[in-house]
């Protein structure tokens, strides 16, 4: 039985993590657990994931979270699965490695601060909720200094181009290849 792949995506509020991972459950046929599920609590724990998840932070045990994962695709009739985190969330780059070996695959969605700002500020807008530049500045400035540094660089997947979002066509191209699935 071919292994299922899984795709864990980070990065700042508005670099249009929740958006990605819809095209790609969609396009590809994935299972989404959208992590981030601010204000409705965490997603770890609403998903009924946290022993898994607890073992993979604390001692890189990849196998019990990625068979869970798997399990819930299979389950759902689909080819794989994408799990949207919350943008607080920075895994060092040995999870990362770690991940890669038992098949999954981590992105940090990325553009500047200004272009994620903005993006996060449209969404806001257009949903009523309103969040301010204050918030973005709060809660994801350390994880965006964070995520860009050098060793990041590798994991980085371009979100913005021309001053807008990449095309859905692009960006599912481009995690489709480096996922190999072409």
């Amino acid at each position: 039985m071919t292994q299922l792949p899984i795709i864990f995506l980070l990065g700042p509020s508005g670099s249009g993590k929740s958006t990605l991972s819809g095209w790609l459950a969609e396009d590809l046929q994935m299972l989404h657990l959208e992590i981030d599920r601010w204000p409705d609590g965490n997603g770890i724990d609403l998903e009924g994931l946290r022993s898994e998840w607890k073992a993979f932070l604390e001692t890189r045990q990849v196998d019990g979270l990625a068979t869970v994962i798997r399990q819930r695709g299979r389950e759902a009739g689909r080819r794989g699965a994408v799990l949207s985190f919350p943008s607080t969330l920075v895994l060092d780059p040995g999870l990362f490695q770690a991940g890669e070996g038992h098949g999954i695959k981590s992105f940090v969605l990325y553009g500047t601060a200004a272009e994620c700002l903005a993006a996060f500020l449209d969404r806001e807008r257009a949903t009523g909720r309103k969040l301010s530049q204050e918030h973005w500045i709060q809660n994801n400035a350390n994880s965006y200094i964070t995520h860009s540094r050098q060793e990041f660089t590798h994991y980085r997947l371009q979100a913005f181009a021309a001053g807008g979002f990449r095309t859905r066509g692009d960006l599912v191209a481009e995690v489709t290849e480096k996922l190999g699935l072409d």
